[in-house]
């Protein structure tokens, strides 16, 4: 049997752990939160994103985004350079936002022509919804070569009655295979691939953001995996 004074050591170690409080859960981050999204809400931003873009309304845009949407993606400034589509479309540095604001969103996306877009996987964050999407017809030709992307939707609480699911996308970040995509335009003869255009000083703002990407899409709401970041 231990000596007493291990058994009173013991118990005040004991008495002290309990009496501890909980270490506070991480609040950006805890899906426990009210105003955390849930798994239907995270769907239903996903997949209006996705109508979005291939049933583009103002109405909607106003919903969904925030008035300071900004948009970043190096996928789709590299096709805006190689091969613009629509009038809106002005060359852009790589790094620079695709659009810096909602309104530049609605110009640039109502010019663009209309491509499959298939929900392949969704994950979310108390705040952030992920997406990874394919699509398989961004030209008419025999061959034409699958794209991959993932889209990062970070969102925002917007005021009362505004939003969907009482939320705003407020930052986007978008990424696919621009390499698959540029070859299919060239090969059906919509574009040479070689930017006619010089790219603008990133310190002069021209509304860097009335630039059209050439993203528009029909959504289907196919989710082969739903994950929980939280």
């Amino acid at each position: 049997m231990p000596p007493l004074s291990v058994i009173l050591l013991t118990s005040l170690l004991a008495l002290n752990a309990l009496a501890r409080p909980a270490a506070e859960p991480s609040k950006r981050h805890n899906r426990h939160r009210r105003d955390c999204l849930s798994p239907s809400s995270a769907q239903e931003i996903a997949t209006n994103y996705g109508l979005l873009i291939s049933n583009y309304t103002d109405t909607l845009a106003n919903q969904l985004l925030a008035p300071n949407f900004i948009d970043y993606s190096e996928s789709v400034n590299t096709l805006i350079n190689s091969c613009p589509q629509g009038s809106a479309a002005m060359p852009l540095p790589l790094l620079a936002p695709t659009f810096s604001n909602r309104s530049a969103f609605e110009t640039g996306q109502a010019q663009q022509p209309q491509i499959n877009f298939n929900q392949l996987n969704l994950w979310y964050t108390c705040d952030t919804v992920i997406i990874r999407w394919e699509t398989t017809n961004t030209a008419n030709i025999t061959d034409v070569k699958p794209v991959v992307g993932l889209i990062s939707m970070e969102t925002v609480s917007a005021p009362e009655g505004e939003g969907l699911c009482g939320r705003w996308i407020d930052t986007v970040y978008s990424e696919f295979d621009a390499g698959a995509w540029l070859q299919n335009l060239q090969e059906a003869g919509i574009c040479s691939g070689s930017g006619s255009e010089p790219v603008p000083d990133p310190t002069v703002d021209g509304g860097a953001a009335a630039q059209a990407a050439p993203v528009a899409a029909t959504m289907t709401p196919t989710v082969s995996a739903a994950r929980d970041f939280a």
